[in-house]
């Protein structure tokens, strides 16, 4: 009777044997219980390989792999002005006291920041006084954190809004809502500067998904002028849910740094 499989074959698949075993092992990294299988050198690994059967830190990597996939193609749709691109707390440069406030603030924020424990922030002041910069600097710290962040320069979101309403549009405004409603941190700047009654509901509903969340708010529009109609003010009421505001004034930066 002939033998089962050739030399040849029994050569080949002794390769794929193991050389050891090693069962009931545990995991320091992952915590899980895994035999350990080792082989010998190969073409493919000519210093041997081991295999893990059990061990889940291959399934974890893949995970946060995947996860700040999310988190990078999140923040890369966040609309933003070129000129914020190199901000961070550090780099905030303050010019008188309330400005100093706002940076520690900004900092607080960041250290503070917490999923389960959300609050929102409102900065408010006149122009040029670095709002803006403080609230990207704050986006881009908490997403280095693992956390998901857009930041939505409010003339730029509401355009992309009505590019949705084109036929060959890449995004529905459903989506678009969605996406910003279920994100960990989400900043709006520039609040005030919309007054269409269609793009201020849109806007709303945005900000009314967001309650109970974290949020940053910029706006150089005093509350006055915040509550100038009644979308504004049912805006103004949502925004102020949890929020701590912390008013940014001074000189113009942009007009200081023109030469």
């Amino acid at each position: 009777m002939k033998p089962l499989f050739s030399e040849k074959i029994n050569e080949s698949l002794k390769k794929y044997q193991p050389t050891h075993v090693e069962k009931g092992l545990k995991c320091e990294r992952c915590g899980s219980e895994y035999d350990l299988y080792k082989f010998a050198p190969t073409k493919k690994y000519p210093n041997g390989y081991e295999y893990k059967d059990g061990c889940k830190c291959e399934i974890y990597e893949e995970y946060k792999r995947n996860k700040q996939r999310k988190i990078n193609n999140i923040f890369n749709q966040s609309n933003v002005n070129p000129s914020l691109r190199d901000a961070t707390v550090k780099n905030y440069k303050p010019q008188n006291e309330k400005q100093v406030h706002a940076k520690q603030t900004a900092i607080e924020y960041v250290q503070g920041f917490s999923t389960k424990e959300p609050k929102s922030l409102i900065l408010q002041g006149s122009y040029g006084t670095g709002k803006s910069h403080l609230a990207y600097a704050i986006a881009k710290a908490v997403k280095a954190k693992g956390h998901t962040v857009a930041f939505m320069h409010i003339p730029m979101l509401m355009d992309r809004i009505k590019a949705t309403y084109n036929k060959n549009a890449v995004e529905t405004t459903d989506e678009l809502v969605r996406l910003l409603s279920d994100i960990d941190l989400l900043v709006l700047d520039d609040m005030g500067v919309e007054n269409t009654e269609h793009t201020l509901n849109k806007l709303f509903s945005i900000v009314d998904n967001r309650v109970g969340k974290n949020n940053i708010f910029t706006t150089n529009f005093s509350d006055k002028e915040l509550n100038q109609n009644m979308n504004w003010q049912r805006i103004n009421s949502r925004m102020k849910k949890r929020a701590r505001k912390v008013r940014v004034i001074g000189d113009d930066f942009r007009e200081r740094d023109a030469w």
